[in-house]
């Protein structure tokens, strides 16, 4: 059970998105904090050679290194979850002339902390070894409903890093905006990691589109 939020924390005014990181995580250990272990999510991105196919979207994330999200483009958020042998299919296929890697590979790498009940995960964007910005998940643990985890979550980013509620909607994702205001006058679902990964393919898929940092 977990619900999680993941946002693009903005780096301008730092030398560096390496530097703006540094300072983040020296906010969150003096909060309370604590290093686990390294983070890491990758986006690799196959373009069709078959007429009528779709880019699909693969990534990985090391809080679940069994599997692998799959996302077709134009395809209503529709995701499959596999294994992580799936990738090894996908470059199978590649070798059969149904896809190739066009896009350069995105890469998040950075650092786990835990806090209580919350698990955050702070890290740089990469791309062909180009750093492209700086990315924050922090996820509610004991929870899987989207309305309320959110709302503790808001309420720690504020704590924690001193964002207002108007910025922090301003940074959410449209994939988590879209769910969060579907809910407004219904029952609450339930959160699953696919929306996680759903928020990272937002901002990965626009980091690709922005200048270097």
């Amino acid at each position: 059970m977990v619900v999680a939020v993941v946002i693009q924390l903005q780096s301008g005014s730092f030398k560096s998105p390496a530097e703006a990181a540094e300072y983040y995580l020296e906010k969150l250990e003096k909060g309370g904090a604590k290093k686990t272990r390294p983070f890491q999510v990758d986006l690799l991105s196959y373009s069709p050679l078959i007429t009528n196919s779709k880019t699909v979207h693969v990534l990985s994330h090391s809080e679940y290194p069994a599997s692998s999200f799959a996302f077709a483009e134009h395809s209503n958020c529709q995701i499959l979850v596999a294994d992580n042998t799936f990738i090894a299919l996908m470059n199978k296929l590649k070798t059969l002339r149904a896809f190739e890697l066009r896009l350069p590979k995105m890469e998040a790498r950075g650092t786990r902390l835990e806090y209580q009940d919350f698990v955050i995960n702070l890290g740089t964007v990469n791309q062909s070894h180009t750093t492209k910005g700086l990315v924050l998940e922090v996820a509610y643990v004991p929870m899987d409903e989207i309305r309320d985890g959110y709302c503790l979550i808001q309420e720690f980013l504020q704590s924690f890093l001193n964002m207002s509620k108007q910025m922090i909607q301003k940074l959410l994702t449209e994939q988590l905006s879209l769910r969060i205001r579907s809910l407004k006058d219904k029952k609450d679902s339930e959160y699953t990691p696919s929306v996680t990964l759903l928020q990272y393919l937002d901002i990965l898929i626009n980091m690709r589109k922005q200048p270097n940092e």
